[in-house]
């Protein structure tokens, strides 16, 4: 059959269609997308200002929800060690992550930490995989409202003296994927802008204005001046235990 122009302009046009889904299947990658969500917390007698923290993932152009409500809470003085957000939501699934960024200024210690941390992918993807064959996949609320989702939570802890932790957490089990110690760092005056371009010492002093009172007496005190957070537990387990039991009934 011999093709006239017309025809073979259409079939081009196909062609390009069809390789353009295929593109955008692989490099969406759906088979690699699971739903979890992400929580900040800081003891509550080591209070931080945390500036940014984020996930960074394998696709750069893309961005998560991150931890923006439990920011909030940890930057309102109201965090405490290892808790998670209080109610959790989810968007679309997601590509595991592949490192955490994140910015902040320690009260206590009047030290500044800037760093990204390399997240083991592998570990995740092993411990996503073990979860669903045990049936131990957390159920998330959706934002679109449709039915729950079914995956796990990050959750980091940022505790005294640059010590941090990253957890992941489904029913019965917390696992811990990384703990290191931070670094102080010299800040850039970029890293430093709160409004208007600021000093070290003005930037936190500003940061730290609004901070309760009873945080500031309590540490006065000398409440937990020689503790050790990234050595204590969570109590994850012990807390949820009774719920997760209920739900198995």
């Amino acid at each position: 059959m011999k093709l006239n122009l017309v025809n073979k302009i259409y079939i081009g046009i196909a062609i390009v269609l069809v390789l353009g889904i295929v593109w955008r299947v692989f490099s969406y990658k759906a088979w690699d997308r699971h739903y979890f969500f992400a929580s900040v917390s800081a003891p509550y007698t080591y209070p931080i200002y945390l500036r940014d923290i984020y996930f960074i993932y394998p696709n750069e152009d893309e961005f998560g929800d991150g931890f923006s409500y439990t920011k909030e809470e940890v930057n309102n003085f109201k965090s405490s060690w290892g808790a998670e957000y209080y109610s959790p939501r989810v968007n679309d699934p997601m590509q595991f992550p592949k490192q955490l960024a994140l910015q902040y200024v320690s009260y206590r210690d009047k030290k500044f930490y800037k760093d990204t941390l390399d997240l083991p992918r592998q570990t995740i993807e092993n411990i996503f995989k073990e979860a669903k064959a045990k049936n131990q996949l957390l159920s998330i609320s959706s934002n679109t409202g449709l039915n729950e989702r079914q995956g796990l939570n990050f959750v980091v802890g940022i505790a005294n003296d640059g010590d941090l932790v990253v957890w992941l957490r489904g029913m019965f089990f917390e696992k811990v994927l990384l703990k290191t110690k931070l670094k102080p760092k010299q800040l850039s005056p970029e890293d430093l802008y709160h409004g208007k371009k600021m000093g070290k010492e003005e930037y936190y002093r500003t940061v730290f204005e609004y901070m309760p009172d009873t945080i500031k007496n309590l540490i006065n005190s000398g409440v937990d001046a020689n503790a050790k957070y990234i050595d204590s537990p969570t109590h994850y387990i012990e807390k949820n235990n009774e719920y997760w039991e209920s739900q198995k009934r």
